[in-house]
């Protein structure tokens, strides 16, 4: 990153916004809440993708012509180093250009974007304003809360069509709130762009709510993952212990493949199944990914119920190779993700089963590599993937999915991949 950006970041950070109590009944008039736009998962970066780039691009026009031109931007914090969360903010650019307004990042926004929410309601700098928040899409949800909408349902990992406005009453804080697509607003002809919308995915290639109805049985899974060692006992020394040989032994390729294995997507088993999923088996993709975001749900109310801390944070001497994080340690997010994943994906496709549980084993074991886990949190987040998915699987949800034809094609188009041309283990 130059020192331009270093600026930019650093002077948001120490010159952000000032808030008084004085003005506890300012409010702004409207908000926007808009998650960042679509990224490339094949290509493995923090980047915008050509299509998200397309929507940032129609959202700088679209709403100014549709709301009227903000006076306020913000967006989530990026990481100066490794530049995670930049899509927030590449997603704002568009139209920061076409209204001129200046581009605030919120700094500390993963761990107080519902403390920034609330304190958006008694600003000066945001009385009767229009403003627009570009946000990370886990966070989103806390956003809302502090900025008055109370509960807001959990962002799926694929949705980036969502916008919600909220309109506030002269000197209230509860605000009225609107959920609108993006994709039906390019079509308003207050956007202008009403003849040059993005593509629909054809409906045929959408299986309808693949996940819906369906809840997991949380008793059986705190059962399945059971509890972290208790501080000082072996088991916890022998977890420690572990990590501290991993951190001397591991090698730059190892910290690479980590890295590759950061973001929590499907698409991750492309090479496992020899095809790329985003363009040829997008059903596939979006029915699974509705069906992992309730194992997502379980893995956050175990760590909300244990409460571990990561490593790095009571043990100093773990220096971790990937982006830390702020979340509770026990179990692990993205052990459970892959090997849900990877039991789900091998009962679609059951001559691939081997190549898939070993990218699930990867995706978890690689947080050890890096210090982001105990061994202990990704045993636990296995065990909360595998039990999770086998809920899953017995499920009459499952059933409709698997069946819906244009799964049924897309499941063919991975048979048809001979093994002679599937990707050979590189190490």
């Amino acid at each position: 990153m130059t020192p331009g950006w270093r600026w930019l970041l650093n002077g948001v950070a120490t010159c952000g916004l000032v808030f008084t109590g004085a003005w506890a009944h300012a409010t702004p008039v409207q908000v926007i809440l808009i998650r960042h736009g679509d990224k490339d998962s094949q290509r493995g970066d923090y980047n915008l993708s050509p299509k998200g780039f397309e929507r940032a691009l129609r959202l700088g026009r679209m709403i100014p012509a549709c709301f009227g031109a903000p006076n306020q931007i913000r967006t989530f914090e990026l990481d100066s180093v490794s530049g995670k969360n930049s899509r927030s903010y590449q997603t704002a650019v568009p139209l920061a250009v076409a209204t001129g307004v200046n581009i605030g990042i919120v700094m500390d926004s993963i761990t107080s974007s519902e403390r920034f929410g609330e304190e958006v309601l008694d600003s000066k700098t945001f009385d009767g304003a229009k403003a627009v928040f570009f946000w990370e899409h886990r966070h989103l949800p806390d956003l809302a809360k502090g900025l008055g909408l109370g509960a807001m349902a959990p962002i799926d990992a694929d949705d980036f069509d969502l916008l919600v406005l909220l309109s506030y009453p002269a000197g209230s804080k509860t605000p009225k709130v609107e959920r609108l697509s993006q994709q039906e607003l390019f079509k308003r002809a207050c956007s202008g762009l009403a003849s040059s919308v993005l593509p629909a995915a054809p409906a045929a290639l959408d299986p309808p709510a693949a996940n819906a109805g369906l809840q997991l049985e949380m008793a059986s899974l705190n059962k399945a993952v059971g509890l972290p060692p208790k501080p000082h006992t072996t088991a916890a020394e022998l977890d420690l212990a572990i990590l501290v040989w991993l951190q001397k032994h591991r090698t730059p390729d190892q910290i690479a493949k980590s890295w590759l294995l950061l973001d929590r997507n499907i698409v991750q088993f492309d090479r496992a199944l020899g095809i790329d999923m985003t363009k040829s088996t997008p059903a596939v993709v979006r029915g699974i990914t509705s069906f992992l975001t309730l194992v997502d749900g379980a893995k956050d109310s175990i760590k909300d119920r244990v409460r571990r801390p990561r490593p790095y944070v009571n043990h100093p001497q773990i220096q971790v190779c990937l982006p830390p994080e702020s979340g509770w340690s026990f179990p692990s997010g993205h052990s459970a993700f892959f090997r849900s994943a990877a039991v789900l994906l091998a009962d679609l496709v059951p001559e691939r089963r081997e190549r898939l549980l070993a990218v699930g084993l990867l995706g978890g074991t690689s947080r050890t590599v890096c210090g982001l886990h105990y061994p202990s949190d990704v045993e636990a987040g296995q065990r909360l993937g595998e039990a999770a998915a086998l809920q899953i699987l017995n499920s009459p949800q499952w059933q409709q999915f698997k069946q819906n034809p244009a799964v049924q094609q897309q499941i063919e188009k991975i048979r048809q991949v001979p093994v002679s041309r599937l990707p050979q283990n590189d190490g």
